[in-house]
């Protein structure tokens, strides 16, 4: 009968150094496909954020595209040439409103006539005064309306 190669511990040691190796070759493969997995997630949030800024940029696209053609109509360069350039058609007057810059004024206190305490000064160049308060004195109290009246 033939007899087994080597003894019994010397098997056992070739053994443990293929178990090594296995396990050796089983790690690296792991952590090759560890990278790899690491590698695809970071792909796909990189594709999905491109994604994302192709949809914004075809939005914005679509955008200025309505934007050019309402730029285009008629109505529009007409707008824009009486706004911007001031010119008229013919027939019509051109009227330019300019707005007086509202100086500032010193106020008494203490007038029982007046609920808001903005009583006028008699010094005063120029007032500026809030649209609803000027409503609030032509509606109750006709004397400091007439008053702010004078002063505008």
């Amino acid at each position: 009968m033939p007899s087994p190669k080597g003894t019994f511990v010397e098997r056992l040691i070739r053994w443990r150094l293929l178990l090594v190796v296995n396990i050796l070759v089983i790690v690296f493969l792991g952590v090759s496909l560890s990278r790899e997995v690491v590698r695809s997630r970071s792909i796909g949030a990189e594709i999905a954020k491109l994604q994302s800024q192709a949809d914004e940029l075809a939005a914005q696209n679509i955008d200025l595209s309505e934007l050019r053609t309402a730029m285009q109509t008629e109505s529009y360069i007409e707008r824009e040439a009486r706004l911007k350039l001031g010119l008229k058609k013919p027939g019509e007057t051109v009227v330019v409103v300019q707005e007086e810059e509202p100086g500032t004024t010193e106020l008494e206190t203490g007038n029982a006539s007046d609920p808001l305490d903005l009583v006028l000064d008699d010094q005063a160049i120029s007032v500026g005064v809030a649209n609803p308060t000027k409503w609030w004195y032509y509606f109750f109290d006709k004397n400091t309306f007439n008053t702010l009246s004078d002063y505008e």
